[in-house]
């Protein structure tokens, strides 16, 4: 009997040791698992970061030359408004010839918009949901999501606006487009020059140089607002990539 008492006690001893084992076992198992995982969502992440700059890099360059564009914009604008402005003086009306004035009044659109390549990729990429960036991204979004919509909006506000002006100014009968040299001219230079000169100093000709002067300190605005959310982008990206 007390040999069955010691077979038993050293059976249960053993069983408690497996299971104090096995538990042990399991637990380093799950522990290396959870260790691995850990590692793999780091170096993940180190790869996702690594790309995020990537993209990061190349809208900086996008706003770069966006800038650039705008600038050229904003100094394009700034002088079809001093010569829109000038056909109301009869001193600088005289200087122009009656190619350049016709040219002056049919100045067309400006049509600036802005690249979203890298950003629309970097979107397309799931990396904007990085936690690291979060803040950089949400001033991105809010930068193309606005501007973009904002001057497409505008754009095409100042086509059907121009569109207007050209019916005015180029189909009409009063005078010969003289900047076209596509076809021989049948009207006299000199009675094509004055009217012209009729109609630009018209009531209506007036009105529509005025109105599209108007349309192109409406456009500088909506070009400045673009061009210095750039350039705020452009200064919080170099903050950031200096601080690594």
């Amino acid at each position: 009997m007390m040999k069955n008492l010691k077979e038993n006690s050293l059976k249960k001893k053993n069983l408690k040791q497996y299971v104090v084992f096995a538990i042990g076992e399991i637990f380093f198992i799950i522990a290396g698992i959870l260790i691995a995982l850990s590692i793999n969502n780091w170096n993940e992440n180190r790869i996702s970061l690594k790309k995020a700059d990537v993209y990061i890099d190349k809208i900086k360059k996008d706003l770069a030359v966006d800038t650039t564009y705008f600038e050229y914009a904003i100094k394009r604008i700034d002088i079809k408004i001093d010569y829109k402005k000038s056909l109301f003086n009869p001193d600088s009306i005289a200087k122009f010839t009656t190619s350049q004035i016709q040219g002056i009044v049919t100045s067309g659109t400006n049509n600036i918009s802005i690249n979203t390549n890298a950003y629309n990729k970097m979107v397309e990429s799931g990396i904007v949901t990085l936690p690291e960036k979060k803040f950089l991204f949400e001033k991105l979004d809010n930068y193309y999501a606005v501007f973009n919509t904002y001057l497409m909006e505008f754009n095409k506000w100042e086509e059907k606006s121009v569109d207007k002006d050209m019916d005015f100014w180029i189909y009409q009968n009063h005078y010969e487009l003289e900047y076209l040299d596509s076809i021989p001219k049948v009207a006299n230079p000199k009675e094509n020059r004055e009217s012209l000169l009729k109609v630009v100093t018209s009531k209506a000709g007036k009105n529509y140089v005025n109105m599209s002067i108007l349309r192109e300190k409406r456009m500088k605005e909506i070009y400045t607002k673009a061009r210095d959310g750039a350039k705020k982008l452009i200064k919080r990206i170099d903050s950031i990539q200096n601080t690594k």
